[in-house]
């Protein structure tokens, strides 16, 4: 009986730690790998697993918890074995168990399963997938209840998840290993994945179009003017477009180094894109093709917009400006003393204009300090009031409908208080 007790115990634990190490090694794999797995070892076991990752993951879960406390079980008795005291039998096994559950199934197994992802996987695929089988629905049910007694919680999505990934980095850039802006560029390509182009588009009242009665002088004018490289060439409206015209080619044109007669004897095949296609999925097939601009149509066959290989990289950067991106003016003069500043225009040039003092701890920017004076996203028309100044905005800039050109102005009332002040002044000084 002793040694039946022995024997299941350590057969439970194994069972534990094996499962551990499983649960480790899906969810240090990555999506890539799992695939190429998959592919390569044509298991249907890994397969049916990677299409159902969330309730494979609950078996797992479920089963390694039953092992552990099958084990525990088993040691309880053979301890009861030798001796009789109820309370010194569950002092021994409790210690029992947590030094050997700590070492043989919790830590050891966990780390080599993330040390030897593939191997584990593809190892233990044929036992999950039995498990999940022999538990049937019970893990869909457990799983409710958990759902149920902790409502608003994260769902556990499988080995794979996204949300898992995003705590994995909000736990990372909590402590030294990950900084945050680190942290924001890999939550970014996760997001980039879910994002559609619609969203990231130039919409079709932006666009800077060519027509094809255009001259090739008229062509460069707009290519300098606009300061892009590729433009599109539309015949009767915007809904035709019959090309793209590379700034290269035109001046390799007007050079002498090409024969063409118009612009549409440039103009080079077009990559039409649904609105709805994702993000991700278009940067990639861009940098395969090696093309960098891509109309994109509607469902109705129209065109929504276009978008750039630069669309889609500051969607994971940020934005990206070059050389003439920072060479443009910042600050405007008006005729009536008033600015046109752009929402990145430092508030320390709009007082030494004004030849006022601006102190503002937590901002830099004019766009800066009509976001905190207004506590919300400043949208067009957006105005308030604030240190002697008002700030209006009156253009959006970008593709994401940002806050682009802010009207600055003095207050007339805010000049009348300082004159009565000036006044009351004087005649303080008055003997």
């Amino acid at each position: 009986m002793e040694i039946l007790l022995l024997i299941l115990a350590l057969v439970f634990m194994a069972f534990s730690a094996v499962l551990t190490a499983a649960d480790s090694a899906f969810y240090a794999l990555s999506r890539h790998a799992a695939e190429r797995l998959r592919a390569e070892s044509n298991s249907k076991s890994l397969s049916a697993i990677l299409d159902e990752t969330e309730t494979h993951a609950q078996a797992i879960k479920f089963w390694r918890i039953w092992f552990e406390t099958a084990s525990a079980v088993a040691v309880a008795l053979l301890v009861a074995q030798w001796i009789e005291n109820v309370w010194l039998i569950g002092l021994i096994s409790t210690i029992a168990m947590a030094g050997l559950g700590f070492v043989l199934v919790s830590v050891s197994p966990r780390r080599f399963g993330r040390s030897n992802a593939e191997s584990v996987v593809q190892n233990t695929a044929p036992m999950v997938r039995l498990l999940r089988i022999v538990l049937g629905p019970v893990t869909n049910w457990l799983a409710s209840i958990a759902k149920a007694l902790s409502p608003g919680g994260v769902d556990e999505v499988g080995y794979l998840g996204k949300e898992r990934l995003r705590d994995l980095v909000d736990r990372a850039s909590e402590g030294e290993d990950l900084d945050e802006e680190s942290a924001e560029l890999i939550s970014s390509v996760i997001d980039l994945e879910e994002t559609s182009v619609r969203s990231v588009m130039v919409p079709r009242t932006d666009m800077v179009v060519l027509t094809a009665e255009q001259s090739m002088h008229s062509a460069i004018d707009l290519f300098i003017a606009s300061g892009y490289s590729r433009i599109p060439l539309i015949g009767e409206d915007t809904d035709d477009i019959q090309g793209i015209i590379y700034l290269k080619d035109l001046i390799r044109e007007i050079h002498g180094l090409q024969q063409a007669e118009t612009l549409a004897d440039l103009a080079r095949k077009v990559r039409f894109v649904p609105e709805s296609k994702s993000a991700a999925e278009l940067l990639q097939e861009l940098q395969k093709e090696s093309i960098h601009l891509a109309v994109v149509i509607d469902e109705y066959g129209g065109t929504a917009g276009l978008v750039t290989l630069e669309d889609l990289l500051e969607e994971i950067v940020g934005e990206i400006d070059d050389e003439y991106d920072r060479s443009r003016t910042e600050l405007i003069e008006n005729p009536d003393g008033s600015l046109f500043a752009v929402a990145t225009a430092a508030i320390d040039d709009i007082a030494d204009h004004f030849d006022m003092h601006i102190e503002e701890e937590d901002v830099d920017t004019v766009g800066g300090l009509l976001s905190k004076t207004l506590e919300s996203v400043p949208v067009l028309g957006s105005t308030a009031d604030v240190n002697g100044l008002r700030l209006t905005v009156v253009s959006l800039a970008g593709r994401r409908n940002r806050i682009g050109k802010i009207h600055v102005e003095r207050l007339e009332t805010d000049a009348s208080d300082h004159i009565e002040n000036d006044e009351d002044s004087s005649h303080e000084r008055k003997p």
